[in-house]
């Protein structure tokens, strides 16, 4: 066993490049990935509000107006699926031992 160790310096990993270098290439982070995926739902937000205007000014069809509020709602929902996982996550993390 002393020989495997010795051979191996470090954690295993099956992975060629340490953990350290795996980590620091972990990007964007997850704060990041949050405001851009917020930032991606306001901005389909405010396109199903135009191609609402535009329906009703004649200057879009219907389908494309119903397609992009579908879209709207459909990254709206999976936000709030996000912001709910991510409160069931801490209120466990909180109700932990420690």
């Amino acid at each position: 066993m002393d020989e495997i160790n010795a051979a191996v310096p470090g954690k295993l990993s099956l992975y060629r490049e340490s953990v350290a270098d795996r980590v620091a290439k972990r990007r964007p982070e997850f704060m990041e990935r949050l405001e851009s995926a917020i930032l991606e739902v306001n901005n389909n937000q405010h396109v199903a509000d135009d191609s609402v205007e535009a329906v009703i000014e004649g200057n879009l069809g219907i389908h494309e107006g119903m397609m992009a509020l579908s879209r709207a709602s459909t990254s709206l929902k999976v936000l709030a699926q996000v912001r709910n996982k991510a409160m069931s996550a801490y209120e466990e993390i909180m109700r932990m031992q420690v």
